[in-house]
């Protein structure tokens, strides 16, 4: 693989793992700009929000001396002792926001220490309308989500990169609708194109042997060619874990090694087990 291709790879299989995210009609999705970057910097790099600093008043330089109280010794409440020993309760659907789901989306302990976060995690509050349509691989499926988290990690040489979603959606019965149809595309979309013109990118779906997860879940092997991109090959993970359809799209040099299934498979049980603690399904 020559060196441009290197350094335009990691834009590209951010741009694949979009292709194949759920979005819906009328809320449509940031799409990334592929260019020539400098470095190791492959992917362009998102502001990060710093946390609110927390300023307290401070004390003044001298304090008078206060006549000691009397005080009395209370035995603990037992019932406060047991809430306080309990592991937290799953967030109730009815309180439940975007954040909760971008911060049970794994995190950088998840993949390699020498991985950076790229893109960041993100949210989009997804309004899907009758008849709205969403494109996966060669299909129009229809639009069921409700919400999308998102986050990706890279090695610092552009790939091997992963990213990871949490489609949310108003039930159980609508996830696994929407598996279902996503499994349908992924069968009856052997070969097909993505994008148009001189940069359209050539891409093929063939089946993945991988672990099953969650409710349901299936596996397919994305391999992609363009003139500018250069061969891509990308283990494509779609799991149901009640109202989430989880997805993973693990990307490689397709001259280089496999995409590591060691690691893949990580991933999908501690999104599995993160989507469990959240809402206790």
């Amino acid at each position: 693989m020559t060196h441009f291709v290197t350094k335009r790879a990691p834009a590209v299989a951010l741009l694949i793992a979009l292709l194949l995210l759920p979005a819906c009609a009328g809320q449509e999705a940031a799409q990334p700009t592929i260019a020539p970057t400098t470095g190791a910097a492959a992917a362009t790099a998102a502001d990060t929000v710093a946390d609110a600093a927390t300023v307290a008043t401070p004390l003044p330089a001298t304090v008078p001396a206060a006549t000691p109280l009397p005080t009395a010794t209370l035995a603990p409440d037992p019932a406060t002792v047991e809430a306080a020993a309990s592991p937290a309760a799953p967030t109730a659907a009815a309180t439940r926001t975007g954040a909760n789901y971008v911060l049970s989306l794994p995190r950088e302990a998840a993949v390699p220490a020498d991985w950076l976060m790229n893109p960041p995690p993100d949210f989009q509050t997804r309004s899907p309308g009758p008849g709205d349509t969403y494109r996966f691989a060669c299909l129009e499926l229809p639009a069921r989500s409700t919400g999308l988290a998102t986050v990706g990690y890279r090695s610092l040489e552009g790939l091997p990169s992963v990213a990871i979603e949490y489609a949310v959606y108003p039930s159980a019965t609508e996830a696994g609708a929407a598996l279902a149809d996503m499994r349908q595309a992924a069968s009856d979309c052997i070969e097909f194109t993505i994008g148009e013109g001189d940069n359209a990118i050539q891409a093929a779906f063939a089946p993945l042997d991988f672990p099953a997860h969650g409710d349901d879940s299936f596996a397919m092997a994305l391999t992609t060619s363009g003139p500018t991109t250069g061969d891509l090959l990308t283990h494509v993970i779609k799991i149901q874990r009640g109202h989430v359809v989880i997805g993973i799209s693990h990307a490689a040099a397709a001259s280089g090694p496999l995409p590591d299934t060691a690691l893949t498979e990580s991933l999908a049980q501690l999104a599995v087990e993160q989507i469990d603690a959240l809402t206790g399904e």
